[in-house]
């Protein structure tokens, strides 16, 4: 009984494995046909993108934020290569608030992380008697009474310590 399981079995498993390497062209499967779908609910492009009809309020325009640090052709530049420019893009008549100046830079830029992001900040790096400063600066205004009306309007932590500067003294690195 044992042997006629085993030959059954055997058997079995052999026209099992011999029926999946036969290839049979069988009228069941024939190639894959896509369904073509006519009737969408979206109108679909050439590629595969779907239109779902949204108009932005903008029209498609995007802003860049400043804060992404992009140069020339978009393409990526250093914020401090950034803040040395808008310094010196400045009018050398006009005023800024200088907020912080120090020998360590984490220093200048805690102070300038406390101001209000209306204005632009930079944190700008020179040399005097051999050794490297900081200096962290705020907006920039026309004439002194609009600086220091900025300047009235700080926080009080980091209006102590702050005063209004000429953007040349700043641009020239001076003492003042």
């Amino acid at each position: 009984m044992n042997k006629k399981v085993r030959s059954l079995a055997l058997g079995l498993c052999v026209t099992t494995l011999t029926a999946c390497s036969n290839y049979q062209q069988s009228s069941y499967y024939t190639t894959y046909q896509p369904y073509v779908y006519t009737d969408t609910y979206y109108r679909q492009g050439y590629n595969g993108g779907v239109d779902y009809g949204y108009q932005s309020p903008t029209g498609g325009q995007v802003t860049v934020p400043d804060s992404y640090y992009v140069g020339a052709y978009h393409s990526p530049t250093s914020h401090k290569d950034m803040d040395r420019n808008w310094v010196n893009s400045q009018n050398p008549q006009g005023y800024t608030i200088e907020v912080a100046e120090g020998e360590r830079p984490a220093q200048v830029a805690g102070k300038l992380y406390k101001l209000p992001k209306n204005d632009r900040r930079a944190q700008i790096k020179y040399n005097k008697n051999g050794r490297t400063y900081y200096k962290g600066v705020y907006g920039s205004y026309n004439n002194y009474e609009d600086a220091q009306k900025a300047l009235n309007n700080l926080p009080d932590d980091v209006k102590q310590s702050a005063g209004v500067k000429s953007w040349s003294k700043v641009q020239a690195n001076e003492d003042y």
